[in-house]
């Protein structure tokens, strides 16, 4: 068996491909042993690609398409998440976007998805970043839920289960992302372009399997439930209303391929954000989709 090390952020819906292709023996059958590293940080998951630490992360396509050039540049090699479930959520005391004038706003990184996202929502209601408001570079999401019930942060994008937890103990749900933002492509597979050349077997191996896992996941509702209640750690209810939004938006996809309009928003928000100084070739030189099954 060859080794195959993967970097995740943390243990969250969008991550449990990697599980089911691990427990249903479909990486086994290319002839991977994949080791999956929780780095609980957007930041830590490229910093374990570039270093060569980890072989592929399910990272942000911005950590990608912002980085200096590089000898061993890392280039996104497939789709994960492309529809969201996350919900900004806010300490108690604070039940209206209103509210948030003057107040802090807990994101991952300041320059990726969580804090792109919020950016664009708040604008909607009239708030403007750095104006109205500040970003607070917390990490994960368990790590935002803590410093809501501190009350040391205003408000958090906050992915299940801790929208649902938090829900459920009476923190308002200032508005679902999904209704602002209804194509993202938040998170995706990238890998150093020297990987894609010294082992190229293993990577289309390893997409191969986490392809059939995904279909696997759609065609056996129940048993992914409770693989997602064992692997995730969450309760079966939770598990549960988090399987049933992925499946109904359609968010993990079989192909592993990105989404078009996805990939077109984050390029809109990153170009007014100030972070994407790439051209349209520059853009698609970071971007290889041919390991991808099928191609």
């Amino acid at each position: 068996m060859e080794q195959f090390k993967v970097a995740i952020v943390a243990r969250i819906f969008n991550n449990l491909p990697v599980w089911v292709a691990q427990a249903r023996g479909y990486f086994e059958s290319e002839g991977l042993e994949v080791i999956v590293e929780i780095l609980y940080g957007v930041a830590n998951v490229t910093d374990a690609v570039a270093s060569g630490d980890a072989d592929l992360g399910i990272g942000t396509p911005e950590s990608v398409l912002s980085a200096a050039p590089a000898d061993d540049q890392i280039v996104i090699v497939g789709g994960n998440a492309r529809k969201l479930a996350n919900g900004l959520i806010a300490r108690k005391g604070i039940d209206e976007i209103g509210q948030l004038v003057g107040g802090k706003v807990g994101v991952s990184h300041r320059l990726e998805g969580t804090a792109l996202l919020v950016r664009e929502m708040l604008a909607r209601h009239g708030l403007v970043a750095g104006r109205d408001y500040s970003f607070t570079e917390v990490g994960v999401a368990s790590a935002r839920s803590k410093m809501l019930q501190e009350g040391t942060l205003d408000c958090a994008l906050q992915t299940p289960p801790h929208k649902y937890l938090a829900e459920d103990s009476g923190h308002a749900n200032l508005g679902d992302i999904s209704d602002y933002v209804p194509d993202y492509q938040f998170t995706t597979l990238n890998v150093r372009r020297s990987f894609t050349r010294n082992r190229e077997k293993s990577l289309r191996g390893f997409l191969r399997g986490l392809a059939r896992a995904t279909t696997w996941m759609t065609a056996e509702p129940e048993a992914c439930v409770d693989l997602a209640t064992r692997m995730l750690q969450i309760m079966a209810d939770y598990a549960r209303r988090d399987y049933e939004h992925f499946r109904r938006q359609g968010s993990l996809t079989p192909d592993l391929a990105l989404s078009t309009p996805g990939m077109a928003m984050v390029e809109r928000m990153m170009r007014e954000a100030g972070t994407l100084m790439l051209d349209r070739s520059g853009v698609d030189s970071r971007i290889d989709l041919s390991f991808l099954p099928g191609h």
